[in-house]
């Protein structure tokens, strides 16, 4: 593929998913805005009694996950402006998928690896819209986004770290802990930490590390300890395998109007391999050879693995939720500069590769544009509902009183606006 054409491609795909991000973006509150955002602004600037009680509703968890980064940026905005807008939101929070677009081409061009083809494959993956969930709502890519774009640097930042009392080493501890404060799975930027150090054999840093994260830990998962169950089903090791294997090869699924299980099984038969190769890039020696790839391609799938044991109830069709989709999107990116790296993919197959990458994008791009546009038809059409009718659940997992309060509650503080502001929604949404 010529490098000019990569590039307009590339271009093309930025473009496109920015153009529907500025104009598919809802400034209305769904599903965990209510609870993470709303609930925590009241109790942020409404209810706390002093800074050391703001400090304590900062780090409160949400759920089994403490997710700063997300109290932090509708706190400050809402200091800022006296207002939450969702829509101001959800384009913050995509600074930090661009951020990490520039952390993935960095290595790429660390590895020696970068051209206008793996650009091309780069932006296709991260700029897909099987991340639609991720992309155009707060309640998830606040999370999401910062907590692998903060993993990632750490890792990248301990990997030229040589001493302990060192730049490197205070950055990499710092970026550490606000990946832990950002979403669940953040922890694992410590464990990967000790295996690269590990491997490294720098051990006066190594035994340095261990010592924080094993503070780190304990302030985070011992103190205000919680575990929310999904269901009361008994743990079922082949359901968890059936969601985990559809996980690690979500980054196929084109979210068909039919034949879903043909592309669940591809999925499976995709992840199945990830998870072979990862197991064998470990006993084959290549995770002590490059340990910062190993240890980046392992977020995913280490990632993969806790979702696939606390929600194994959901077995393959948890596999597929949209809302995971950006972690699994990383899986591609690092394997193909992995078998770069090991020189089994050749630079002259990358071309055809590309270009199954680029049609599989437009696949996704349409499929799941109907998706998003469908889901802010029906978030906008229950909240008007809901005006006139409070008994309507604004979340149709839960019952109607404590989220119609909530938002109810919202709308006469001005956090959000009125009802005049919920009929202004672009038309399209009408």
């Amino acid at each position: 593929m010529d490098k000019y054409f990569s590039v307009i491609l590339s271009i093309a795909i930025f473009l496109i998913f920015w153009y529907t991000l500025f104009h598919d973006t809802l400034n209305i509150p769904s599903f965990d805005d209510y609870d993470a955002t709303l609930v925590f602004i009241k109790q942020f600037y409404f209810e706390s009694q002093s800074f050391s009680d703001r400090i304590s509703v900062l780090f409160l968890r949400h759920n089994e996950h403490r997710i700063l980064l997300s109290k932090l940026a509708a706190s400050g905005y809402f200091g800022i402006f006296g207002q939450v807008n969702f829509g101001h939101l959800v384009i913050l929070q995509n600074l930090f998928l661009l951020g990490f677009f520039g952390i993935i081409v960095s290595v790429f061009k660390k590895e020696k690896q970068l051209s206008s083809t793996a650009f091309l494959f780069i932006t296709a993956f991260l700029f897909s819209f099987s991340l639609w969930q991720v992309s155009f709502y707060y309640w998830a890519g606040i999370q999401h986004y910062t907590v692998f774009f903060f993993s990632f640097t750490s890792l990248i930042v301990l990997d030229k770290t040589e001493k302990v009392i060192s730049p490197h080493f205070l950055l990499a501890v710092f970026l550490a802990l606000f990946s832990v404060f950002s979403f669940g799975n953040g922890f694992l930027a410590l464990l990967l930490g000790v295996f690269l150090l590990f491997a490294q054999k720098k051990y006066p840093v190594l035994v340095t590390w261990m010592i924080i994260s094993l503070a780190i830990l304990i302030v985070t998962f011992f103190i205000d300890f919680q575990i929310h169950g999904q269901s009361g089903e008994a743990f079922k090791i082949e359901w968890m395998a059936r969601l985990l294997f559809t996980f690690l090869g979500s980054f196929l699924y084109i979210n068909p109007s039919s034949g879903q299980h043909f592309n669940i099984l591809v999925c499976m038969f995709a992840g199945a391999f990830v998870l072979l190769f990862w197991v064998y890039l470990f006993f084959s020696g290549y995770a002590l050879k490059k340990p910062l790839l190993y240890s980046l391609f392992s977020l995913p799938i280490l990632t993969g693995i806790i979702i696939s044991i606390s929600r194994f109830e959901t077995k393959a069709a948890g596999g597929i939720a949209p809302r995971y989709m950006f972690f699994t999107a990383t899986i591609p990116i690092l394997l193909l500069l992995i078998l770069l790296d090991m020189k089994i993919v050749k630079k002259a197959f990358l071309n055809y590769l590309a270009g199954a990458v680029v049609l599989l994008w437009g696949v996704t791009f349409y499929n799941n544009l109907v998706a998003l546009k469908s889901m802010n038809t029906q978030i906008v059409s229950t909240v008007r509902k809901w005006q006139y009718d409070k008994s309507i659940p604004l979340v149709y997992y839960h019952n109607a009183e404590g989220y119609t309060k909530t938002l109810q509650w919202a709308i006469n503080q001005h956090v959000v606006q009125n009802r005049i502001y919920f009929s202004s929604v672009r038309s399209n949404y009408k």
